[in-house]
């Protein structure tokens, strides 16, 4: 009975090494550092899941996996990353993630394959200082839609919309999940420090909701934490005009911006 007695305390310090994972341990910006591609893995806690997006060459829609699904347990988390890509049946992964130290070991199965990434946090974002002008602020002209708004579907939402020029342009991706949207967007989409997933998609007449969410980065972070930009926008032919405000400030003046597309997207071959 004795020997029985001191094993027991032996076998709870054993369990007690075990990691336990929580949600803000998971949550924010995960990425490869090997010298192969870029792959970045962005976790959402809400509600006590997580979502969020998975990709590499992230400007491509047919490389951006949504994250959903999730199970969380003592020392990792199952979920899955469906992929929607065009002309061809939707895939999904399966993916177990697991906290070591300051390591993230990812593992992902499909029918016929399992592959192994080990994902590290990204160095500290630091959110640039805004642009102080000497002069008054010019003050935008009023947005005029080329025609009236549409009604929003899944079919006409999906796909590329731009906004800006050049390499720092904004991809916004739209893609069908379960019935609905979510998405991500980047610009330019190899920096981790300007990803931001779309959720919480709602389709109601002629006005798309969405959040654009900020676990680790964006302005505002510091001060405030983790954050969402609410956002409404309407599809006028070949643009979405949107206005979006941050969380933390929901009174505020909202930001306006309008996107181009949904472009068709041809990736670049070697």
């Amino acid at each position: 009975m004795r020997k029985l007695w001191l094993l027991c305390p032996l076998l709870c310090t054993f369990s007690a090494c075990l990691p336990a994972q929580t949600l803000n341990d998971l949550r924010g910006t995960w990425i490869t550092r090997d010298d192969g591609p870029l792959y970045v893995l962005y976790l959402v806690a809400h509600e006590g899941q997580l979502s969020g997006t998975f990709c590499h060459d992230c400007s491509n829609p047919d490389n951006l996996g949504l994250v959903d699904d999730s199970t969380l347990a003592a020392s990792d988390i199952q979920f899955t990353v469906a992929y929607s890509p065009r002309n061809r049946p939707p895939v999904s992964e399966l993916a177990s993630a697991r906290l070591q130290g300051n390591t993230l070991r990812l593992t992902l199965k499909d029918s016929k394959n399992t592959r192994i990434l080990q994902l590290e946090r990204p160095a500290p974002f630091v959110t640039p200082a805004k642009a102080v002008s000497p002069s008054p602020p010019v003050v935008p002209k009023a947005y005029v839609p080329p025609a009236p708004a549409a009604v929003v579907t899944v079919q006409n939402v999906s796909g590329v919309w731009l906004s800006g020029s050049g390499p720092g342009k904004q991809y916004f991706i739209f893609k069908p999940h379960k019935n609905n949207l979510r998405g991500l967007v980047c610009g330019p989409c190899d920096n981790p420090a300007s990803f931001a997933p779309l959720e919480a998609m709602r389709l109601e007449g002629d006005t798309l909701y969405f959040d654009i969410v900020h676990e680790d980065n964006g302005f505002g972070i510091e001060e405030h934490g983790p954050f969402r930009n609410i956002t409404s926008a309407r599809v006028v032919r070949n643009e979405m005009h949107l206005h979006t405000v941050a969380s933390f400030e929901p009174d505020a003046t909202p930001y306006e911006m309008t996107l181009l597309g949904p472009v068709y997207f041809m990736p670049l071959t070697p």
